[in-house]
């Protein structure tokens, strides 16, 4: 007889991370983050001479620095090639590259020093990506970024002398997005001495793991994230008699929040943009759909390649135009103090003029100019990652000179904001290495004038805005990131303008599918946020990453050790202590996650075929057990696939296994009952269980359920019971159904030896990552797994030989 098993609950998806992100609706609440120094010492003896041997790039805006931290290296036995004013870039064929950048200077307000050093190093890594994206090898290349933030990365007590290195931090945090198996790692010091820098090199160059690593006065700290709610009272929120001046506030984000403040506080607001005030013509008229059938008449008009990169940069500044008209004949309409004044903050006379038509100056300036024109690092010259650059650096100088050259200007401020993005402080998407740089800086610029200064000064990192803002291409920005609602922008926004507080703050929501393992390791001290269990799950099975090509293959290393949590303490193979077939096929599933098709389509794991588990590969040896994984991913017949091995230190296959992935959830599974015989419960076979993680399931003494056929109910065996760790991994596939099978088939064939588990085809429902009761046919082949009486999993084709 075949059964058709109910619908069950609405089960969590098999492989969440993958599946549960709509690009279209990917609307999340944000919280509240800050970072801060912690200290965290190295573990583990320090390697031997690390650098002997390396050729290494070294390259700084001080000829005389990279010439003393290049004689420090040598001695340490790196083999360095010279970048600086006084030695061009020349060859290619580096291991790494050092990057000095500014850090031997320190900073005076307008310092332009920074340009020439950045096209050096953007000229640098140009050189070397493609040989470095085509390379494999995990941490083979490494770009290491020295910066003088003070030794806390900027954060903590204490001056922040070069406050320009927030450029190279954020560039670095962003590279791992186009060069995915590079090793990428910030070290800030307290001093530009070439000793310590070379010292700091030498302990932070191989394997690097957190990105951004401080010494201060020789103590190790790495940079935490943790929710930090707003502390509201003490300060007097913007008043009708007050100004709100926002640079590049016209559009966008800029101007949700110059509604929410003028509507919020009754305040006056003042909008800048680079161009006169738009004024109305037909073009600005038109609705969204007339502006849609006018562009694409212009379009068609183009007869060249000339005519059409002219009708296109006519149709943006149209686009442009129409949108500010709109927004300010809007707010004029609904009765809000917003206006328009020309202004390029990369122009300080501009600035000054700006300034000076608001009579005394602005209680409040808001920074949030700015630029994303994305495309890859290599595709952009040096003075196109400069400019974007100059937008964030150049205007928070030009707009503190000018509030630094009136008394009273200085006198009425209340605050600076500015408007920093979770691009600089996290790493952005692909095609925003120079927009995070830029971001990056003026968080620690803002650092730097509030403790040297006296300004009251904030940074917000915002996440992307829900169809609003600089972004480009939106359905890849929701591939990383869960988009921000506007109102509840505005809101937060709001709230902290009247808090006055000076500090940087982050807002952060849920993290998307676009993830690189050297990303994962390298924010991994991240407290308090709610997908902190699936990163931790990724972490958990990922291991020493050897080779990674993204969209293609995975190689890992991970080393078990007996006992060390309770799933590895339950299992004998032939009377020696084992891994689990659940752990094992657990860590085969977990390579999936890393190797997905280019695009990252939203994927749900349909099923495992062709599973095989070689019983005596899964012994300790000396009380460790090296499983070597490979993972390699393509299309096979319109269905994407991931073939995974998972081999001992000989190279001898532990397991195989094909992933199959599908657009859609597998369909509920049926349930086939045939007469059969009992349970085999009497032949003892190779492998044997503790029962204090897997018990053994519950039969009744005939061993059939009321249809005929076997049933077996299962003891829940949940994440904690498996692993001792702050967040233990959910499994994919039931563990307690997988050892039950495993327990079943091992006692009812006789063989010679443990041998090796098949299954020819492993479905996975949703809800298959718990199992309460199996089903199976007389011969043991083929087994249905259960949840509430639904068919969640389907086994076929099990065999031991």
């Amino acid at each position: 007889m075949t059964t058709t098993a109910g619908a069950g609950a609405a089960w969590p998806a098999v492989r969440p991370h993958l599946s549960s992100f709509d690009p279209d609706a990917f609307v999340r609440p944000v919280d509240r983050f800050i970072w801060e120094p912690v200290h965290v010492p190295h573990t583990g003896p320090a390697p031997v001479r690390p650098l002997a041997g390396r050729r290494l790039l070294l390259v700084g805006e001080s000829a005389d620095l990279v010439g003393a931290v290049a004689a420090e290296l040598g001695e340490r036995g790196a083999l360095v090639v010279r970048s600086d004013p006084g030695t061009p870039l020349a060859g290619d064929g580096w291991d790494g590259i050092v990057d000095l950048n500014v850090m031997g200077e320190t900073y005076e307000l307008g310092n332009t020093g920074w340009q020439s050093a950045l096209a050096r190093t953007t000229e640098a890594i140009r050189c070397a990506y493609q040989r470095w994206a085509a390379e494999p090898r995990f941490g083979r290349h490494i770009y290491l970024a020295v910066t003088r933030l003070g030794g806390l990365g900027g954060h903590g007590e204490g001056p922040v002398p070069q406050p320009l290195g927030g450029i190279w931090a954020g560039l670095a945090k962003c590279l791992p997005r186009e060069l995915p198996a590079a090793g990428i790692v910030v070290v800030d010091l307290d001093r530009a001495e070439p000793a310590a820098i070379a010292d700091a090199v030498e302990r932070e160059y191989v394997q690097p793991e957190h990105f951004e690593v401080g010494y201060r006065e020789g103590r190790r700290h790495v940079l935490v994230g943790r929710p930090a709610p707003l502390l509201t009272g003490g300060h007097r929120p913007p008043g009708r008699d007050d100004t709100v001046l926002i640079t590049g506030g016209a559009r966008g984000v800029g101007f949700a929040a110059a509604r929410a403040f003028a509507e919020s506080f009754g305040c006056r607001v003042v909008v800048t943009g680079r161009g006169e005030r738009p004024e109305a013509d037909e073009v600005s008229a038109l609705d969204d759909e007339e502006f849609a059938v006018w562009r694409r008449g212009r379009l068609g008009e183009a007869r060249t390649p000339k005519d059409l990169a002219a009708a296109r940069r006519e149709i943006r500044r149209a686009d442009e135009n129409r949108t500010v008209h709109r927004n300010l004949a809007g707010a004029a309409a609904s009765g809000l103090r917003i206006d328009y004044l020309r202004c390029d903050c990369t122009d300080a006379e501009q600035v000054e003029r700006a300034f000076a038509a608001l009579g005394e100056g602005p209680q409040f300036v808001i920074h949030n100019a700015g630029i994303d024109d994305p495309a890859r690092f290599d595709r952009k010259s040096a003075d196109e990652v400069v400019r974007t650059v100059d937008v964030k650096v150049t205007g928070f100088a030009n707009l503190v000179a000018a509030i630094l050259a009136r008394p009273e200007r200085r006198d009425r401020l209340r605050l600076l904001s500015n408007v920093g993005s979770l691009a600089g402080r996290m790493g952005g998407m692909v095609g925003q290495i120079d927009y995070a740089a830029g971001n990056e800086a003026l968080a620690r610029l803002g650092f730097w004038a509030r403790d040297n200064l006296g300004l009251p000064v904030q940074t917000l990192c915002w996440p992307t805005w829900e169809r609003l803002g600089v972004i480009a291409n939106y359905s890849a920005a929701v591939r990383y990131v869960s988009t921000l609602d506007p109102a509840e922008g505005a809101r937060r926004w709001a709230e902290e303008l009247a808090s006055g507080h000076t500090d940087e703050a982050v807002f952060l929501g849920r993290i998307g599918a676009v993830l690189a393992p050297g990303q994962l390791r390298g924010f991994g001290m991240l407290t308090g946020h709610p997908d902190l269990p699936r990163l931790h799950a990724l972490d958990h099975h990922l291991g020493d990453v050897e080779e990674y090509e993204i969209f293609r293959s995975l190689r890992t290393t991970t080393r078990l050790t007996a006992r060390q949590h309770p799933c590895l303490s339950d299992v004998r193979v032939d009377g020696a202590p084992a891994v689990p077939v659940s752990v094992v096929l657990e860590h085969a599933v977990a390579a999936g996650d890393w190797v997905v098709p280019e695009g990252w389509p939203l994927l749900h794991l349909r099923e495992l075929r062709d599973l095989q588990v070689r019983l005596d590969g899964l012994r300790f040896t000396d009380g460790h057990l090296l499983l070597h994984r490979e993972a390699h991913g393509g299309y096979t017949d319109g269905e994407w696939c991931v073939d995974v091995a998972v081999r001992d230190p000989e190279g001898s296959d532990i397991a195989t296994v094909t992933l199959v992935y599908g657009a859609e959830p597998a369909e509920p599974v049926a349930v086939v009952d045939e007469e059969s015989g009992n349970w085999p419960s009497g032949r003892t076979g190779w492998l044997s269980w503790s029962g204090v993680v897997f018990p053994e399931g519950r039969y009744d003494t005939a061993g059939r359920d009321r249809d005929g056929g076997l049933r077996l109910g299962l003891a829940p065996v949940l994440p904690a019971d498996l692993w001792t760790v702050p967040f233990p991994p959910d499994p994919t596939v039931a563990p307690a159904a997988v050892e039950a099978i495993v327990r079943a088939t091992d006692r009812h064939t006789a063989r010679d030896a443990p041998g090796t588990l098949t299954i020819g085809r492993l479905v996975l429902c949703p809800g298959a990552q718990r199992v309460d009761a199996l089903h199976t046919t007389a011969d043991l082949r083929r087994w249905t797994g259960l949840r509430e009486g639904a068919g969640v999993l389907l086994a076929e084709g099990v065999a031991l030989a």
